[in-house]
């Protein structure tokens, strides 16, 4: 895949390898050749200014055109006597380089008495010529000026030698190269892994799993890097953990004020509104599947001389004992609620009002039997019902009317009693 990030690492370290090796193998032979070229010339020199002590101490001639002619004659059939050193090129002689590579002298003042090419017999040196020039010294004193002229060209054994180094320098540069693959191969590999490693757990992140951490090596920018992406993971998780307690803490306690707005406070007992909305649905339910629904309205007999009698307290004792009561004797399935003042309901699903009766006039009895002197001396409290199941559309107004009329009737019969 040319788009992913090991392929793109190693092309990008293979092609500045390969210019690299390009530059060098374009530069560096040039750079050898002209680096033989150098040293040939300085031997070639330094054999020069050897033979031209020697024809001093030989002829004593120096400058003029007598001495001019000696010379030439001289260097022409002199031969090379010195030998190479080991391992450094073999001196050329100079009568092989004759046509090719010549010096031209000059005396103290930069008189030519030994021209060659372009320079004349006579002729004066220019300041930058003899500053180009090397000079001749014997016995620490200077003699005059030597100025190469012409082009050395290279000998069969220079041009096997550079050949040897270009091969050489082929053969390193390829070596060179498969290296420069090996270790970016290497590095890229270990690059992408740690880069794929964060990408997982981004992604993973990013689905909402949150508890992301990489393996941390090294010190360079992708452990920097790693180590920054585990901190704000860590921060990310902590963060969305805090939120999802507050946001818990919230629910939990929107459903208690929830709760709290359906309750009694007195008795514990769900309220009239709690009432109302079950009573709506139970209705509606009833009414479409052709379902039976009961309801009874309850009413503590003579709660307000309780009141009056043994006090508001004594009165919110027996209210709350009395919701226990008919919370222990009603089914799990029936709604009791509170429907307001001493006045209770019950809301029976699937129960008509004849079965309704025998359930309710259990609750009334066990209402009455229960010791309510423990509450206060001569206490007596008893309960009347009214039952409805009458089932009109209308919202179940009718079923609350029939209901509170049962329960009158119930009153005026003596009270402590039930009425269907």
């Amino acid at each position: 895949m040319l788009n992913s990030l090991r392929t793109k690492l190693t092309l990008s370290m293979l092609i500045t390898s390969l210019a690299a090796i390009s530059v060098m193998a374009l530069i560096t032979p040039w750079l050898l050749e002209q680096r033989f070229i150098s040293e040939a010339k300085d031997v070639h020199f330094k054999r020069f200014v050897r033979a031209i002590e020697e024809f001093r101490q030989e002829h004593g001639e120096w400058g003029g055109p007598q001495s001019a002619l000696l010379i030439n004659q001289y260097l022409t059939t002199r031969q090379p006597h010195s030998a190479s050193s080991p391992g450094r090129r073999p001196p050329v002689p100079t009568t092989s380089l004759a046509d090719n590579f010549r010096f031209v002298l000059a005396d103290q003042q930069g008189y030519i008495f030994l021209p060659f090419f372009e320079f004349e017999l006579g002729q004066q040196l220019s300041a930058e010529q003899i500053e180009q020039a090397s000079p001749l010294l014997s016995g620490g004193e200077l003699v005059g000026y030597a100025l190469s002229g012409g082009e050395l060209p290279l000998t069969e054994q220079d041009k096997s030698y550079l050949m040897i180094q270009s091969r050489s320098m082929l053969i390193g540069a390829a070596a060179g190269l498969a290296v420069t693959l090996l270790l970016s191969l290497t590095m890229g590999s270990q690059l992408v892994k740690h880069m794929r490693a964060l990408t997982r757990a981004a992604i993973e992140m990013s689905k909402g799993n949150l508890n992301q951490r990489v393996q941390v090596e090294g010190k360079d920018e992708v452990a920097l890097l790693a180590r920054e992406f585990n901190r704000m993971a860590q921060e990310l998780s902590n963060t969305y953990a805090e939120l999802k307690a507050s946001n818990e803490t919230i629910k939990a306690q929107a459903e208690a004020l929830q709760e709290l707005s359906l309750r009694d406070e007195l008795t514990g007992l769900h309220n009239r509104r709690y009432f109302n909305q079950q009573f709506r649905m139970l209705h509606h339910q009833a009414i479409r599947y052709q379902d039976t629904l009961a309801l009874a309205l309850g009413d503590i007999d003579n709660f307000k001389q309780i009141n009056d009698r043994f006090s508001h307290q004594i009165g919110d004792a027996v209210l709350k004992q009395v919701a226990i009561l008919m919370q222990d004797e009603i089914r799990d399935a029936d709604i009791l609620c509170r429907y307001g003042g001493e006045e209770f309901v019950i809301l029976m699903a699937h129960t008509d009002k004849h079965q309704a009766e025998g359930l309710v006039d259990r609750v009334r009895a066990k209402v009455e039997a229960w010791p309510w002197e423990k509450l206060a001396k001569d206490l007596q409290v008893t309960i009347s019902f009214g039952i409805s199941d009458k089932l009109d559309s209308d919202l179940g107004h009718s079923m609350l009317v029939e209901a509170d009329n049962r329960l009158y009737q119930a009153k005026d019969l003596g009270r402590n009693r039930v009425c269907v």
